[in-house]
């Protein structure tokens, strides 16, 4: 039985190099083995997704699909996303999951393109839930082009969920949007890049700073991000700790493409050593 299972569609995402495997969950699940946890991710995909060889160490319960979702991430300035979904894979369900994988420590929800249906955390026996927002935000129209939608059911979609995870770019307005779904959850982390992020919970909200790193690929931070929070908040049980925790798995994460560049468990430890210098002193070290 894994500590931590991740539900969602790993993908193919396309850039000028080549593809690269992505998803939320396997992003997540990556993460979480790079800081000591076992893990397990329940996802579908076609035939050129090959577990073993792309998630090791992972268990992976796969529900093949004649295609994988593959998405072209293209990036402004100003680190503005735009997305085109050119394949996707079915729609995941919880029927083919042995019992065993029904009560991990945590569980992290990780859409990316609308494909938990009826998928829902009160179906497993979780301690610790978290969701990350970005698959139930996302129209795919005409073409596959991506466009934000409204989450009209954000109640019964979160049934469960701790804490939801939301980048400040994923809603026109996302203060406003984090705000709504405080009437569903206890928390939601607004992410904001390399400035850090919002705490908000039902007692007030928390700004809490992040650490600046040169950036190569932001794809994936969000995610790593998600699953880092889960398994320091499991740990610790105080969510500013785990909050922070997070930033600083985060900051590896932009440092590479893809997972390439994700840091272990000490790493992330210095990093947070780095992070209290760099607020007392406004400087980053290398």
């Amino acid at each position: 039985m894994p500590r931590l299972l991740t539900i969602g569609h790993v993908t193919r995402d396309r850039r000028p190099d080549g593809d690269v495997l992505g998803g939320s969950a396997a992003y997540g699940a990556l993460a979480a083995r790079r800081l000591g946890w076992e893990v397990g991710v329940l996802t579908a995909a076609g035939p050129d997704f090959e577990p073993e060889r792309e998630l090791p160490g992972i268990d992976v319960f796969l529900i093949r699909s004649g295609a994988t979702t593959r998405f072209v991430n293209t990036y402004d300035e100003d680190g503005t996303r735009h997305q085109t979904v050119v394949a996707r894979a079915d729609d995941i369900e919880l029927t083919p999951l042995p019992e065993d994988w029904r009560r991990p420590d945590a569980l992290l929800l990780s859409p990316v393109a609308g494909e938990l249906g009826g998928v829902r955390a009160t179906s497993l026996d979780a301690e610790s839930v978290g969701a990350v927002a970005q698959g139930w935000l996302r129209e795919i129209g005409p073409g596959g082009l991506v466009s934000p939608r409204e989450w009209t059911g954000a109640g019964a979609d979160l049934l469960g969920v701790h804490v939801v995870v939301l980048s400040e770019q994923d809603l026109p307005d996302a203060d406003a949007g984090a705000r709504k779904l405080l009437k569903h959850v206890p928390m939601v982390a607004l992410t904001r890049g390399w400035r850090g992020l919002t705490l908000l919970a039902r007692q007030g909200d928390y700004e809490v700073p992040g650490l600046p790193r040169a950036e190569v690929d932001p794809t994936g931070a969000g995610d790593v991000f998600a699953a880092a929070f889960l398994v320091r908040y499991h740990e610790a049980g105080d969510p500013l700790e785990a909050a922070a925790f997070a930033a600083c798995a985060a900051s590896f994460a932009v440092e590479g493409v893809g997972a390439s560049s994700l840091g272990g468990r000490q790493e992330v430890l210095r990093r947070l050593e780095m992070r209290e210098r760099y607020i007392e002193e406004g400087e980053c070290d290398d």
